[in-house]
């Protein structure tokens, strides 16, 4: 005769907490000169975050390396199913966006 067999049943832990939330703030002048401290504040978002926003209200001088830099975060936080929000885009933002061709990409996150 054969031992019963043990069912071990496996749940998944569900979090009554509400989905993280970040604000990422881009400087005033983000150019390749500077880029390295929006990368770095880019990679400190944590995986556990839900919502992202992106503030460009502040941001007055940009170069492609931005926008770059930008649509690789959106990206690949998108294909993890990360929300994206952008506000106060400024208007050179997408003209510089339609050039570069980076259009359908930034657009995940408007």
């Amino acid at each position: 005769m054969k031992p019963a067999r043990k069912t071990v049943r496996r749940t998944r832990r569900t979090s009554d907490s509400p989905p993280r939330s970040e604000v990422v703030v881009v400087p005033a002048d983000c150019t390749v000169r500077n880029i390295g401290a929006l990368r770095e504040r880019l990679c400190e978002v944590s995986e556990s975050v839900r919502n992202i926003t992106l503030d460009l209200r502040h941001l007055q001088r940009f170069d492609s390396a931005t926008l770059q830099l930008i649509a690789a975060f959106t990206r690949d936080h998108g294909a993890r199913g990360v929300n994206l929000l952008t506000c106060g885009t400024p208007s050179a933002w997408d003209e510089t966006a339609a050039l570069l061709g980076l259009t359908a990409t930034l657009a995940a996150s408007a």
